[in-house]
């Protein structure tokens, strides 16, 4: 089967969603199907183990700035990616992001139809989502009425759809998935000797670009606290940006116990999750969080706030705990909690090992086929 997936952002750039992508391009490729990538930034593969195609597509400078449904950008990116559709011919269509990806192919009208898959920043109701930022309501409607099925990757996510008056025939569930095999192999890399932290220093670790919605200053806080019980704990910030949390960390008497490093790639990433006693999102808003999947894979507990797909995958007391946002003393008290309890600690890492393998890439890449086929038999 020829399949398109139909992106608007792609690797080289950097997120979950594009990573997403690649992992389902990359599953569909080894079970036999001519993939082909066609999106706006890469026209060929950028990925080391990428197994698939990749085509671009136009989309104007203007469009960032003035909104990808506007006149005359729409037309040029509906002409280019149309021209790009009818090349390839795909027998099925993956799409990701209702804006702006699914507003443009509800202007193509593709004969396969589409399924479309929302990411976050274009469903979020906050600030700076796309919908308050570029007006788009209408267009984001239109991207999902037209669309063959809807899939949510999140309980929360399939009741919002619900709630924008989707038929619930027309949504499918399908959560992110994660490269279980990648997360669980043994790697050489040391965390604590990377940062020169104690050996015994118990450790708390996030993963993340500095965002409003990772609300890293909550986590910070209600490290303070822990810190303050246990004087040995150390929190490791991963992610693009997290220095500007350097003041607030040194303000709260947190200095040289507070690590905040741009990221880590590769089978270090691999480390850092496997030799964390406990990872902790802190996040205000997700859709489904692909940080607290690979932790779950690398059998760290989770301590996640009660926002879309994170309460999905951590069971409250069974293999983690879940807080609600912003609450730093509830945070506090769950991270101390696993920190001081070996067992328990043992406990919830086997029991996210073995969790992980429900969501492993393979699996979830047949869900997508089996909705898209489905989808095209229905039309």
């Amino acid at each position: 089967m020829k399949i398109a997936a139909v992106t608007g952002s792609f690797l080289p750039q950097v997120g979950g969603a594009e990573f997403v992508i690649h992992n389902l391009a990359r599953q569909w490729s080894l079970l036999g199907h001519d993939v082909r990538v066609i999106n706006a930034v890469a026209d060929n593969p950028t990925h080391p183990e990428a197994n698939y195609r990749t085509d671009k597509f136009f989309v104007p400078r203007g469009s960032t700035r003035f909104g990808y449904h506007r006149f005359p950008f729409s037309q040029l990116t509906v002409r280019s990616l149309g021209k790009a559709l009818r090349q390839f011919n795909p027998d099925a269509i993956s799409a990701h992001f209702v804006y702006p990806v699914g507003y443009w192919l509800s202007r193509i009208k593709p004969l396969p139809g589409y399924t479309i898959t929302s990411h976050g920043n274009d469903i979020t109701p906050f600030y700076w989502g796309d919908r308050a930022v570029r007006r788009s309501e209408g267009a984001f409607m239109r991207g999902l009425s037209c669309a063959s099925r809807v899939i949510a990757i999140s309980s929360y996510c399939r009741e919002y759809m619900t709630g924008l008056k989707i038929p619930p025939e027309k949504i499918v569930y399908i959560p992110n998935g994660v490269d279980v095999e990648r997360f669980q192999k043994r790697v050489a890399f040391d965390l604590r000797r990377r940062f020169d932290l104690p050996e015994s220093a118990p450790l708390v670790l996030s993963v993340g670009r500095e965002h409003p919605q990772k609300d890293f200053k909550t986590g910070i806080t209600a490290f303070a606290r822990v810190a303050a019980g246990v004087p040995d704990a150390r929190y490791v910030i991963l992610g693009r940006g997290v220095g500007a949390n350097r003041e607030l960390a040194e303000r709260m008497g947190l200095a040289g116990k507070v690590v905040l490093c741009n990221g880590l790639d590769g089978d270090e990433l691999v480390g850092a999750y496997q030799q964390a006693d406990v990872l902790l999102s802190s996040s205000v808003w997700e859709l489904h969080s692909l940080v607290v999947m690979e932790g779950l894979a690398a059998g760290a507990p989770c301590v996640v706030t009660d926002v879309s797909g994170s309460p999905d995958v951590i069971e409250d007391g069974r293999n983690g705990f879940v807080v609600e946002p912003g609450d730093a003393d509830a945070m506090a008290q769950a991270l101390l909690k696993v920190l001081i309890d070996p067992e328990m600690r043992a406990r919830m890492r086997r029991t996210n090992r073995q969790k992980a393998l429900e969501y492993d890439w393979g699996r979830i890449s047949r869900q997508y086929l089996q909705c898209m086929t489905q989808s095209n038999s229905a039309r």
